[in-house]
């Protein structure tokens, strides 16, 4: 009898081990982020993945390179909550998820240059998001990679109060997004310039921005090509820009 019932509660044990085992498995994968979507002034459904951190007293606007998406940013924005901001990646349209407006569906590789300059409204609809969450513009930075350096730029220059921009890969150029065009005294120490020498449209953007602003910050590589990838290549760099972001962030 002693030895049925031993039988039994080792049964017993392992039928729970085996529930709470398959319950812990099957629980759905908390997500970092919330989706978000909102609407430009010209009717495009921006979506965005809001990593949120309850404690921030600033938030940043994310904008990937053309063909990425928002998720592109997702290691990076990951980093930036846990060391104490809120941050909102956005797809800009006709990439990713925000390819929905009252005129049909949008894909960016259809664009003119006309339409592709019109994305400076995704940002002014992200930055408003923030707004609504608590981030007036005097509580916002930026990130941007490629073009959307270049639409960070614009953004930052049409908003006094915005206070910093991280540049990725910027271009004299892109796609109509002329820098030049954008030009203003107040803009030198808020700008951070990254660059490798080995992507020379971009190495020649840093080099002018730094001729227009002396008072800017660039961080230039000999190698690494492109964008947001520079993050993957120099480990450290996300440190440089946390420092230098903790430097501009102050109330």
């Amino acid at each position: 009898m002693k030895r049925f019932f031993l039988i039994f509660i080792t049964l017993v044990l392992l039928f729970i081990s085996y529930f709470l085992f398959y319950l812990l498995k099957s629980k759905p994968k908390m997500e970092a982020f919330n989706k978000v979507s909102f609407t430009t002034k010209d009717g495009i459904t921006i979506v965005g993945n809001y990593y949120q951190n309850k404690d921030a007293k600033f938030a940043g606007i994310l904008i990937h390179q053309r063909p990425l998406t928002k998720e592109s940013f997702d290691n990076f924005a990951k980093f930036l909550t846990k060391e104490g901001y809120s941050v909102l990646a956005i797809d800009l349209r006709g990439h990713g998820e925000s390819v929905n407006s009252v005129k049909g569906k949008l894909d960016y590789e259809k664009f003119q240059e006309e339409e592709e300059k019109m994305s400076i409204n995704d940002l002014t609809s992200a930055s408003l998001f923030l707004e609504k969450n608590g981030y007036p513009k005097n509580k916002q930075f930026l990130v941007g990679s490629s073009i959307g350096a270049n639409l960070s730029f614009q953004f930052l220059s049409e908003n006094q109060d915005v206070k910093a921009a991280v540049l990725f890969s910027p271009g004299l150029n892109y796609r109509g997004v002329i820098l030049e065009n954008f030009k203003k005294d107040f803009l030198g120490d808020k700008i951070l310039t990254i660059a490798s020498k080995d992507d020379p449209s971009s190495y020649l953007a840093l080099t002018k921005i730094k001729e227009w602003y002396p008072s800017s910050t660039v961080f230039e590589f000999q190698t690494g090509g492109h964008g947001i990838g520079l993050l993957n290549i120099y480990p450290d760099l996300k440190n440089q820009i946390l420092n230098w972001l903790r430097e501009k962030l102050v109330i």
